[in-house]
């Protein structure tokens, strides 16, 4: 059987492991809450590589749609199947 020391022992650390998880959750939430900049045309898309097809972060002002673009969450983007520009999409590291 298992002493009272050695299952708090285990719990706490079961606890951390918990805590550490969700931490890394909450920080995948705050990303899909992150606003994007899509074509006027994300709705209806033209083709798999057509108008309307790609996300923007809004950091390379030269990817920026020009004409009426809209501001959505990130996950909208994700949900719509759109995909990362190539210009402007994050490094990840």
């Amino acid at each position: 059987m298992e002493s009272t020391t050695a299952t708090r022992d285990r719990l706490l650390a079961r606890q951390q492991e918990l805590q550490s998880e969700l931490g890394q959750v909450q920080q995948h939430l705050e990303q899909l809450d992150t606003k994007v900049i899509v074509s006027q045309w994300w709705q209806a898309p033209s083709g798999p590589a057509g108008r309307g097809t790609v996300y923007h972060t809004g950091l390379d002002e030269r990817c920026r749609p020009q004409r009426s673009p809209d501001e959505i969450t990130l996950y909208e983007a994700l949900r719509a199947e759109l995909v990362p520009c190539r210009t402007c999409r994050p490094k990840h590291s």
